[in-house]
């Protein structure tokens, strides 16, 4: 579905453009596989595009061009978009194409009662499955027209007309057809070159000046050309149109002057330059390359760009200044396949070609043997990257907690390893590995117990940003996909929204301007179909956030458990989070922002595996403003038991929480409520948590009498108690 909308919204970039990459040429449809109707009530027209249960292919685009009129708007449904490339073009297109059998409904306004339209229909690959005219057909049948309130037309494939006249000659020249003369002023007597684009694939066309045919030719299987001819010595100088028709006398004109014949060629010195040709022999999607070159001062030449099987996949033209020089920019799109491609330009005379290579514009990358694995297993992460530079590799489990994290060094070859085995009572779901070296960044799924979804991740290079800055996301998503992009302000009301193209490798990158945004928390919103990802980011936050309170939700923990920090602050401001061990060594620090309830938090703070057992410290910083707190970190598991209350007084009919640690990943817990003689007065049974972590509520009953009670809690590792007193 996402290669369907990449797709649609190339080809809608294109028809917008105009500019360096050819257009998929309209090709004649097998009959019958798409019908079209069209109901002219007032001034809109309803147009029901039915794929008939014979054809094969889902309908992924259609575009409807308007003869002898333009279109005022349209209005859509089903998922469909649409955009209107010209007064007299509509492309529409989605990501849920219409399959075999169904049909959908678009309803446009034009300036005509009932207007005359020619249709095209494609599939996911571009290819034309239906095309026909609705309306343009003065012998039709009567008894198509709806005696209702508005006019019907009904055809067979699209076609209109009574089924006893001859079907129309194809057309060859569409609304958006171009073509030029290159010289554009040329004279009687000399060569000049005929360059179109955007014509119907391999049809046949007369170039007249004024009444005078002079050529016929065809354009290729792309709807291109790039012809010689000669102009007649018979034209006289001045004003000229060049006409173009095709088979059913639609045309094109382009008007020009015809200069006078140039003294001969005997009578003046010429001054030659080569033809060269220079372009990077590296690119990446979304740079913008350059060809540049020289050739004859003030000469025409052509550029075609040839993939690596040599097939023409644009062709465009350049002059060249007066001293022989000559530059064209073009920009790599994000969906162009790695490999191989060629350069080549024409003078006329002479040609000369290079080649480049696109590739991937990560210099990390990271890749596992298989992507499904078992608990208990051991997953292996390779990857290459700028060598003698450390890179960071973070595994979050499904419900995005982090469950590894380190610092891997690089070889002098760029070569990187490590090595992490999941549990074996590891939650069944999609773990993200994540590696990052300096600003780049690049993730990639695995599943432990079941097969990985489709990966969707996202990163912002900072927190907070100026107004004057451009946010840089980088993103990771399967490859050739489509993603909706919105960012939403600090009041809940939607920002700025877009659309981003994610290139072949599985990556993009996308930035953005701040210029109106006003200070505050906004979050920024990634979705593809049901996938979302969110990041919020600050913009213009100060720090000095006034007295700061930090908390845990335990104060005590082992190498490998993750941190769950939560504080209050003055809102909308800058915090600075740290965690230090025991030597002094700074173990990780990052930025988080007070949003407007005053509330900060952080969740990707973690005691590293080798983590030394004693007393550590959290710190929050924000300008001269600081808040200190101990946690102490234990060398191996030992049972613990807290009550909620201290001390631990309680009245009949209260609530007590008791929870505690180090009981054994994923094992049963039993609490006993013990009275007088250690005698077993009422037993709860719970779970564990996968850290070894558990909490639970006991509702006291009120039969219990006043007096000093115990509470036991026993699992696989041992038993411990704690005093309580119920009054």
């Amino acid at each position: 579905m996402s290669k369907v909308l990449l797709k649609s919204s190339i080809i809608l970039a294109l028809i917008i453009s105009g500019t360096l990459t050819a257009f998929m040429p309209l090709a004649q449809a097998a009959p019958e596989l798409v019908t079209v109707t069209a109901t002219n009530v007032m001034s809109k027209t309803l147009l029901q595009v039915t794929n008939n249960p014979s054809s094969t292919s889902d309908i992924a685009s259609f575009t409807v061009e308007i003869k002898n009129g333009n279109f005022k708007s349209f209005t859509l449904g089903n998922g469909w978009m649409g955009k209107k490339t010209s007064q007299t073009t509509i492309a529409f297109f989605s990501s849920s194409p219409i399959k075999p059998g169904d049909a959908t409904t678009f309803t446009i306004s034009t300036d005509q009662p009932t207007p005359d339209l020619v249709w095209t229909a494609s599939d996911a690959n571009n290819n034309q499955i239906g095309t026909g005219e609705i309306g343009a057909v003065t012998q039709q049948n009567t008894n198509t027209q709806n005696p209702g309130n508005g006019n019907t037309q009904n055809p067979s494939n699209g076609n209109t007309q009574n089924t006893n006249q001859p079907p129309p000659t194809p057309r060859g020249i569409l609304d958006m057809s171009t073509f030029r003369i290159v010289p554009s002023t040329p004279a009687p007597g000399f060569d000049v070159r005929v360059v179109g684009q955007s014509f119907t694939s391999s049809t046949p066309l007369d170039l007249y000046i004024g009444s005078q045919k002079i050529d016929s030719f065809s354009s290729d299987s792309n709807g291109n050309f790039v012809v010689t001819t000669t102009i007649p010595q018979t034209v006289q100088p001045g004003s000229v149109d060049f006409v173009l028709k095709d088979q059913a006398n639609n045309q094109k004109t382009f008007t020009t002057a015809i200069e006078a014949a140039p003294p001969s060629r005997s009578t003046i010195t010429l001054t030659s330059i080569p033809l060269t040709l220079n372009i990077d022999a590296v690119l990446h999607p979304g740079d913008t390359g350059k060809i540049s070159g020289t050739a004859n001062p003030g000469s025409t030449i052509t550029v075609s760009i040839l993939n690596s099987n040599e097939t023409s996949i644009t062709t465009f033209t350049a002059n060249a200044d007066k001293s022989g020089n000559y530059a064209i920019s073009q920009i790599i799109p994000n969906d162009r396949p790695f490999g191989k491609y060629t350069v080549s330009v024409s003078d006329g005379k002479s040609q000369v070609s290079k080649d480049y290579t696109v590739t991937s514009a990560h210099q990390l990358t990271i890749y596992t043997s298989q992507t499904t694995y078992n608990p208990g297993d051991i997953v292996v992460i390779n990857g290459t990257s700028i060598s003698n530079m450390p890179v960071s590799i973070v595994i979050l489990d499904q419900t995005s907690a982090q469950v590894f994290a380190k610092e891997v060094n690089v070889t002098a070859d760029g070569k990187l390893s490590a090595i992490y085995q999941v549990s074996t009572t590891a939650l069944v779901g999609t773990y993200t590995i994540t590696a990052s070296q300096g600003s780049d960044q690049v993730s990639l799924n695995i599943g432990v117990g079941v097969a990985p979804s489709a990966l969707l991740s996202a990163n912002l290079d900072k927190l907070n940003y100026q107004v004057t800055d451009k946010p840089l996301l980088s993103i990771s998503a399967p490859h050739s996909s489509t993603l909706n992009l919105v960012v939403v302000d600090p009041s809940d009301q939607e920002k700025f929204s877009d659309t981003i193209l994610v290139g072949q490798d599985g990556f993009a990158t996308y930035s953005f301007n701040l210029t109106s945004y006003t200070p505050g928390i906004y979050s920024l919103v990634l979705t593809r179909g049901t996938d979302k990802v969110e990041k919020q980011f600050a913009v213009g936050l100060q720090t000095g956030c006034g007295q700061i309170s930090l908390r845990t939700v335990k104060d005590t923990y082992f190498p490998g458990d993750n941190l769950l920090i939560f504080g209050n602050a003055n809102p909308n401001c800058i915090i600075q989070v740290g965690l230090t061990d025991p030597n002094g060594l700074q173990a990780k620090v990052e930025q988080e922002f007070v949003d407007k309830q005053g509330i900060f938090s952080a969740f990707d703070f973690r005691i590293p595996d080798n983590g030394l057992p004693g007393t550590w410290k959290l710190d929050a910083t924000s300008g001269i403003d600081h808040k200190s707190i101990p946690i102490v970190v234990r060398s191996e598991s030992t049972l613990t038991v807290e009550l909620d209350k201290s001390p631990p007084i309680y009245s009949t009919g209260g609530l007590v929480q008791i929870s505690g640690s180090g009981a054994g990943q994923s094992v049963g817990v039993t609490i006993n409520i013990l009275g007088t003689n250690n005698t077993s007065l009422q037993t709860l049974q719970i779970q564990s948590t996968n850290r070894g972590d558990y909490n639970t509520e006991w509702l006291i009953p009120k039969s219990f009498s006043p007096g000093s009670y115990t509470v036991q809690v026993s699992s696989t590792v041992g038993k411990v108690t704690t005093p309580i007193t119920i009054q």
